[in-house]
């Protein structure tokens, strides 16, 4: 029986377009997280497609993440946001706060060097050493790999492979995420020089690295503390606004509270 690739071309693409619609309404909240989702037969009412289409659709959610089989009925996954491939960052960003992002990665890699700490052989520092050195450049591109890399490194060293799972399947939230809202959003001012910016990192990157080195996970713990600090405010005042403005993608910008953004980087 011969099919023909331009039918097969078009169900696909309708399944693709089902698909974003899906995970829109889940990151929007309009699905929320442990709700049962709509029949196959509501969808493809709803949606003006095959169930053919919409059951291929419901694949895509299960695979990416976003949803999960529970008995005979598929729920929006409480991990929806985790490790969720091609997800839309401007519909992303409208979802997420700065502080959102921040706890959670407090919550991951505060504990993460405290076990490095705890954990490290001297291969490990080695290579956190030839990753600061990599930093030792102005150019933007190449520090920022390599600023994601200390962190990815740092994580890696606490031996926890349920945390290490964790925190690399969330890596885009973590780190593309906030590149996207300093990107689309109009700081209200002029921003800082980009030296200036890598030489306060580099410097708190030091301090992590020399309470791993001491074995002391207290310090090492207190200073991923105050790293992920200061940059979470760098990062709410870059967005910050007068007047209520919103951002670039249509939304109010996205800072939980004001009281988060009190202070300013050190």
């Amino acid at each position: 029986m011969s099919v023909n690739p331009q039918h097969v071309l078009k169900r696909e693409t309708l399944a693709d377009r089902v698909l974003i619609q899906l995970r829109r309404q889940i990151l929007s909240g309009a699905l929320a997280p442990g709700e049962r989702l709509p029949s196959e037969q509501d969808l493809s009412l709803a949606f003006g497609v095959g169930r053919t289409t919409i059951r291929e659709a419901l694949g895509g959610l299960l695979a990416s993440g976003f949803a999960r089989r529970q008995r005979n009925r598929l729920i929006v996954s409480e991990n929806a946001l985790l490790g969720a491939e091609h997800v839309s960052f401007a519909t992303l960003a409208a979802s997420v706060s700065v502080r959102d992002v921040y706890e959670t990665r407090k919550l991951f890699e505060v504990k993460a060097v405290e076990l490095a700490a705890e954990h490290w052989t001297r291969d490990d520092l080695e290579d956190l050493r030839a990753i600061l050195d990599e930093m030792r450049t102005a150019e933007v591109e190449r520090f920022h790999q390599a600023d994601v890399s200390f962190h990815l490194a740092l994580v890696r060293l606490s031996n926890n492979p349920v945390l290490i799972e964790s925190f690399e399947r969330s890596r885009d939230l973590f780190f593309k995420l906030p590149s996207y809202w300093r990107v689309f959003n109009q700081p209200p001012r002029r921003a800082r020089r980009q030296d200036v910016v890598h030489r306060a990192k580099f410097q708190q990157y030091e301090r992590i690295v020399r309470a791993v080195e001491a074995r002391d996970p207290l310090a090492a713990g207190r200073a991923m503390f105050e790293h992920l600090t200061a940059v979470e405010r760098d990062l709410i005042a870059h967005l910050e606004q007068p007047d209520g403005a919103v951002s670039a993608n249509g939304h109010s910008r996205p800072v939980a509270t004001s009281s988060s953004a009190q202070g300013a980087h050190p």
